[in-house]
């Protein structure tokens, strides 16, 4: 590490430092504010969030765990089904896989993050907002499906030829258990098929790693909550930007905020797509945790999401209530 990347992760420590200290002091000086965020963010995240993206994240895990999380499809349908943050984790699910491009994994998680089409139409209860939010999603997508190359798909995973598997010893292969089929000319190479998995601790390993998720997106919930409310009490600002900021931080406040603010409907409406379609820091936060084994870039996706952004306002904009 040279001397300016030194230099960097020093201030970027003391700027994480700088803000702990800050949030221990906003702890200490407004306890009713945390209290009130606090309850608001895991009441949200155990009545709403657990009931409806639990099972989705359990059997994605385990579809993925047994090597059944393959093609775009896979992506869209849990994305578009499920909502935040399945889209992403699917997409990562691929790359794993080797389904798809690193490439391809970035462009699907920016297309399919997105709120469930129950979501849309069950709290909003505003069609523009949907055709605001599905509609570029969809157009995004087709480059995915129609002019990107195909990628060599890892299937059929378990049948190894023996003349790549020279890495491994006679005696390791002979204590894995297998059957051995051979062609039917000698120039055939030899294949090997190792036993399938078992499924119950697959099941276990995917519970786990289902559990960590949730409860990672609870505390995010939770702390994005608190700031929410938190701005939420600053009277200074304008009854629009105490419904903006607060849509910024976390998702499901801001559309709450927007629906009781008494604005008219187009306003709501451009409010809502906003909130909905950048998904709030509590989404990115969300979508980070859930794609760090692919490694995708935050950067771009944020600003795929600002494009989106403008995209939805603009269909609302011109959309005739």
């Amino acid at each position: 590490m040279n001397y300016w990347e030194s230099t960097k992760q020093e201030l970027k420590n003391t700027g994480i430092y700088i803000l702990l200290c800050l949030v221990f002091i906003f702890l200490l000086c407004f306890p009713q504010t945390a209290r009130t965020g606090a309850y608001a963010g895991l009441t949200l995240w155990a009545n709403t969030v657990i009931p409806v993206l639990f099972p989705f994240l359990l059997a994605s895990n385990l579809f993925a765990a047994l090597g059944m999380a393959s093609g775009k499809w896979y992506a869209v349908l849990l994305g578009f089904l499920c909502g935040y943050p399945m889209g992403a984790k699917a997409a990562c699910d691929l790359v794993k896989e080797g389904s798809v491009t690193k490439k391809q994994g970035q462009w699907l998680m920016c297309c399919c993050n997105l709120p469930s089409p129950m979501f849309l139409t069950g709290f909003i209860r505003i069609p523009a907002v949907t055709w605001a939010v599905y509609l570029p999603a969809v157009l995004l997508l087709i480059p995915v499906f129609f002019f990107s190359k195909q990628t060599n798909v890892k299937s059929f995973s378990n049948i190894q030829p023996v003349n790549q598997v020279t890495h491994q010893s006679e005696k390791q292969l002979s204590n894995r258990p297998k059957r051995q089929i051979k062609g039917r000319f000698n120039n055939q190479p030899e294949l090997r098929f190792e036993a399938p998995p078992k499924v119950m601790p697959l099941l276990e390993q995917a519970m786990e790693a289902s559990v960590k998720i949730m409860i990672k997106i609870g505390i995010y919930m939770m702390i994005f909550s608190i700031l929410s409310v938190w701005i939420q009490n600053f009277h200074f600002l304008s009854p629009f930007m105490r419904t903006l900021l607060p849509g910024l931080s976390e998702m499901t406040i801001g559309i709450n905020a927007a629906k009781n603010a008494g604005f008219p409907i187009r306003q709501q409406a451009i409010l809502c797509a906003i909130f909905c379609t950048f998904g709030g820091c509590s989404g990115l936060s969300q979508t980070k945790s859930v794609t760090d084994e692919a490694a995708f870039s935050m950067k771009f996706y944020i600003i795929v999401r600002l494009l989106h952004v403008a995209a939805a306002a603009m269909i609302i904009f011109c959309w005739r209530f």
